[in-house]
């Protein structure tokens, strides 16, 4: 396995050993998202963990890498997962076929070594971001342009994704679109390509502890130039309001344990929600877990392993604590 590694290991300051022990989420599996993975893993990442709702396409072959027409139909981390294993089997892949909100708890964002955004839309990323705000949970996020793309990274306690949107790009629902962009936009091998490397140069730089440029950078391979641009925290923006710890009680249940298992753990006057309606199939419908059969399973809720989920008290605000879920064990690695 050393020599797999002996190039880079040839690298002023390159620590292998933290790469091996490091768990990523990456949410989104697209043209991006695949690269990232790919990426990754052959850097020797120790365990990651990919999420997202969708299928492979025709269209998606152009362009993702971990993709060929035999996935057409599949789900996208399942295509991706197996085809990851087969060229890094040191890494360890769970795929969670789910939108992000749906596919990885809180407690495992905040757990998790880096998260790494790479989703279409503004609303998904002000979502993303919200949630990692929630934990403390720093953030690295990409995007592509048909001529170009932008890595932004936001660490902990600095400006997060949300600080740059406006109050109503906050408030968009996650399906929408933003700032006019069509739903189908040009994209191509070479940029997703470019960007990707960009992104996993700034996440193993993260992991080691060293030096990462903080903002975003735009990158201009028409002008043949990157330009930094500074982001500056929002006071206004919503997004920074950590659950103290205090608050949080830890469960031991998993998204196997049935729903009345954990109503069981709150008392008269407390209501258990979740932060998506408990029926997938409805997005609209309620979020208090009573409404739920007694007999589903968590998972079958559509909650994310790893999950805090806040129970309302009567009372003032404060008095809101939260239940945390026990998390995965992706190929038996615990996920911390």
């Amino acid at each position: 396995m050393i020599e797999r590694y002996a190039r880079q290991l040839l690298i002023p300051h390159w620590d292998q050993d933290v790469l091996s022990a490091a768990l990523v989420v990456v949410v989104g599996v697209g043209a991006l998202g695949t690269e990232v993975a790919r990426l990754l893993a052959q850097a020797g990442v120790g365990a990651l963990v990919l999420c997202d709702p969708d299928e492979v396409s025709e269209s998606n072959l152009n362009r993702g890498a971990l993709f060929t027409d035999a996935h057409v139909g599949r789900p996208k981390v399942e295509a991706a997962a197996a085809a990851l294993r087969a060229i890094a089997p040191g890494t360890v892949v769970e795929g969670r076929r789910a939108e992000h909100a749906r596919g990885v708890g809180l407690a495992e964002l905040r757990d998790a070594d880096l998260v790494i955004s790479c989703l279409d839309s503004i609303a998904d990323r002000v979502q993303l971001a919200a949630r990692c705000g929630l934990v403390g949970a720093a953030m690295l996020d990409g995007g592509t342009h048909p001529w170009g793309g932008e890595v932004r990274w936001y660490p902990r306690g600095g400006p997060c994704y949300g600080c740059g949107c406006s109050a109503a790009e906050r408030a968009l629902p996650s399906s929408s679109m933003a700032c006019g962009i069509p739903d189908e936009m040009g994209a191509s091998a070479p940029i997703s390509a470019m960007v990707a490397s960009w992104l996993v140069t700034h996440a193993v730089r993260v992991l080691f502890g060293l030096p990462v440029v903080e903002g975003l950078v735009r990158l201009d391979p028409v002008a043949g130039e990157s330009r930094r641009v500074a982001l500056a925290a929002d006071p206004s923006c919503p997004l920074h309001e950590p659950i103290p710890a205090r608050f949080v009680t830890r469960s031991g249940l998993t998204v196997e344990a049935a729903v009345g298992a954990l109503l069981a753990m709150t008392t008269s006057g407390e209501r258990l929600h979740a932060w998506n309606s408990v029926d997938p199939a409805d997005r609209y419908g309620p979020l208090d877990l009573s409404a739920a059969p007694a007999g589903s399973t968590l998972g079958e809720l559509g909650i994310a392993p790893g999950e805090l989920l806040p129970v309302i008290r009567n009372g003032p605000p404060e008095h809101v604590r939260y239940i945390e879920l026990a998390t995965s064990r992706p190929n038996g690695r615990d996920l911390r």
